[in-house]
């Protein structure tokens, strides 16, 4: 067996992961109209989707609490296009902003099966070194194109 020597204080970092903030308190409108929250909306072609929803953390104690987090300018969310339960094509993107802890995202999106999913917002976030990660329940829109 061959192993490999590291000389001391060259081993690499360790990963740390940063914070992960629960969605909670979530509300969904289409064209300005509230929707009851649910895992997945049937929309016509370019209808206004906007999700709000709160960043929850907890305490040294487990209780949960809006986190005070803001960004100082737009993010933006990535929506993923699906076909037979995989991603294909070029994702589309929400503009997001958090104030105090709530989470506005609102865009359109064309005809398709399209999911907001946890793994690729935060793989987003990661990318534009984003100082957390979230965690919410995937969001599917089937958008149709109207009649």
């Amino acid at each position: 067996m061959i192993g490999i020597v590291v000389p001391p204080g060259q081993l690499p970092a360790p990963q740390v992961r940063p914070p992960s903030f629960t969605y909670a308190n979530q509300a969904v409108s289409i064209n300005g109209q509230s929707r009851p929250f649910s895992p997945a909306f049937f929309i016509h072609e370019n209808d206004l989707i906007r999700i709000e929803a709160d960043l929850m953390d907890k305490d040294g104690q487990g209780n949960l609490f809006v986190t005070p987090f803001s960004t100082s300018h737009e993010i933006a969310a990535p929506v993923v296009p699906h076909a037979g339960g995989k991603p294909f094509g070029n994702d589309r993107y929400f503009r997001t902003e958090i104030t105090a802890g709530h989470v506005v995202m609102q865009g359109r999106l064309p005809s398709g099966d399209w999911k907001l999913l946890p793994d690729r917002i935060n793989q987003s976030l990661k990318e534009i070194n984003a100082p957390f990660e979230v965690s919410l329940s995937p969001i599917t829109f089937f958008v149709s194109t109207p009649a």
